[in-house]
């Protein structure tokens, strides 16, 4: 029997309208990893990504230079701006905003300020849909908000990606988009390094989070307790460890046979954790991270005249001092 007739058919509409990104360093394989998040899930229906290249060429090379939301379907509905229509169509509820690299350009702040920009703006559009004449409670905002009907557009997701080491600009990179979505690092290119050097990579990376204390999402794991799992070895908590390419059969030249045995790619737990066992309590840090920043907002609005502040940048001597 085909497996996907064994599929819950509810499951693409458990998923719902959700909203995920991909952010790091050029070349970190950002677009492949998208890519491998959403074409391998047996609950998409379709996709509006533009078609996969035909050559060998690896994405990475392909540089992505402006915010890209990339589209999947995982469920059909009626369309809203035709409720009459007895035909359904693909619901595109699964959203992948692919970014460019922070070394695809000279300043990388630009970029930076780019996406904090994008994130910020979504956060004040839905404010500015709330009626200012009406008080509205943080638990009315979070049982309006809390849902999979596309009630807002936050990121509800952002996947930070780190190759081979944990550079300081990765941490002050992190620490920003924290406030406002949920930051799960993924060690990408396992397939690159042993089981060991990924080993002491996720331990570096945890260590390095808490020390500077930047906040992750945890999976509801505390810090401690992940720093341990990923000691001994034990998946099922940030950093995810997850290889760019698909995984190639066994092959008896030894040519062709690598000198040590890579890292497990932990892809398939990563999607299943993020889209169905915690994707609630996503879904709940992610407004409250809003109503974090609607109070904060609300408060400068009564101390001085109304300006608008998606983001504010640091100094290009703040920056200098992160880049070194």
């Amino acid at each position: 029997m085909d497996s996907n007739m064994l599929m819950n058919p509810f499951a693409g509409q458990n998923i719902g309208y959700f909203r995920l990104a991909v952010v790091g360093d050029s070349g970190v394989g950002k677009t492949s990893f998208a890519r491998q998040f959403t074409e391998t899930l047996p609950e998409v229906l379709s996709h509006d990504w533009e078609p996969t290249k035909d050559d060998d060429d690896d994405d990475d090379y392909t540089r992505t230079e402006a915010l890209i939301e990339k589209f999947s379907s995982t469920m059909m509905e009626i369309p809203w701006d035709n409720m009459d229509a007895d035909d359904e169509v693909p619901a595109r509820n699964l959203v992948f905003v692919d970014t460019p690299g922070y070394g695809s350009v000279v300043d990388a702040q630009s970029n930076f300020d780019m996406f904090m920009r994008y994130i910020g703006q979504t956060f004040d559009e839905k404010n500015k849909k709330i009626s200012p004449f009406t008080e509205v409670s943080n638990n009315e905002l979070m049982r309006s908000l809390v849902t999979g009907v596309g009630a807002h557009k936050f990121i509800d997701v952002c996947f930070y990606l780190i190759v081979h080491r944990l550079k300081p600009i990765d941490v002050e990179y992190m620490r920003l988009i924290s406030e406002k979505a949920n930051v799960v690092p993924i060690i990408c290119k396992v397939d690159t390094q042993s089981e060991q050097e990924v080993i002491d990579l996720k331990v570096h990376i945890l260590k390095t989070l808490k020390e500077q204390g930047v906040s992750i999402y945890t999976f509801r794991i505390d810090y401690d307790r992940l720093i341990n799992m990923a000691e001994s070895g034990q998946a099922g908590g940030p950093p995810f460890a997850v290889s760019n390419v698909p995984t190639k059969p066994v092959s008896d030249d030894k040519n062709d046979q690598i000198s040590f045995k890579p890292a497990a790619n932990e892809l398939p737990m990563l999607r299943k954790m993020v889209l169905e066992t915690q994707i609630t309590n996503i879904r709940q840090f992610t407004v409250k991270k809003f109503i974090n920043w609607r109070g904060k907002h609300l408060n400068q609005q009564q101390q001085q005249p109304v300006q608008q502040v998606y983001y504010q940048p640091p100094t290009q001597h703040q920056y200098q001092q992160v880049i070194r």
